[in-house]
């Protein structure tokens, strides 16, 4: 069914959406290949499995190559299902909550982005986009009600990982990689528990 809808997606654009379809398709699928990049580069350089890298099955990897144009690449033959952390989940199961109904690549997006949130860049440079606008455009096509509730144009990974937190009654609440993250004081506010949160998971340095 995925394979259909991406395949139907040059026809036909996500309900809604004001931009004409072949300006949403390319930039659909200028997204996709920079995060496929990504993912070759980070496996050149540091090894481990592609579609590990990118939170996906096997099926979902071959559909996600076959979108990019690039079908010669195969999946490392393993088990089918994904490893991932608990937080992983979270964040993949949040964004599927709030997947746009006529979006051809979401469903596929939603695991990709919960990965790559697992790593200790902003979340948009772990994608491998060009800037932050691309993923709040990203964020807005794709998951439009989930960016919605993002009134205060917060940075990504810490808004999704508030989401999780104020879904489970927690006020108060950081990224896991806010302990490795160079840019802590950039993302919340000085004096905030957040903040202070945040510093206290990182090791002296």
């Amino acid at each position: 069914m995925l394979d259909a809808a991406i395949a139907d997606s040059s026809d036909t654009d996500i309900q809604g959406s004001s931009e004409p379809i072949d300006v949403a398709r390319i930039f659909d699928r200028g997204i996709a290949l920079s995060i496929f990049a990504k993912a070759l580069a980070e496996q050149s350089a540091r090894g481990g499995s592609l579609k590990g890298r990118l939170g996906l099955t096997s099926e979902e990897f071959a559909t996600f190559a076959r979108y990019c144009g690039w079908e010669g690449v195969e999946p490392e033959i393993e088990a089918s299902h994904v490893q991932m952390a608990d937080e992983q989940g979270w964040v993949r199961d949040l964004l599927q909550r709030h997947a746009e109904p006529g979006s051809p690549i979401a469903a596929l997006l939603a695991p990709i982005v919960a990965r790559r949130a697992m790593e200790a860049n902003h979340l948009w440079e772990d994608l491998g986009l060009d800037c932050r606008g691309s993923l709040t455009r990203l964020m807005q096509r794709h998951f439009g009600e989930l960016a919605r509730l993002n009134t205060n144009n917060m940075r990504w990974k810490r808004f999704l990982y508030r989401r999780l937190c104020e879904e489970e009654g927690v006020s108060h609440c950081t990224s896991p990689t806010c302990s490795i993250c160079p840019d802590v004081n950039e993302c919340f506010d000085e004096g905030s528990i957040e903040r202070s949160i945040a510093v206290g998971k990182q090791a002296p340095r």
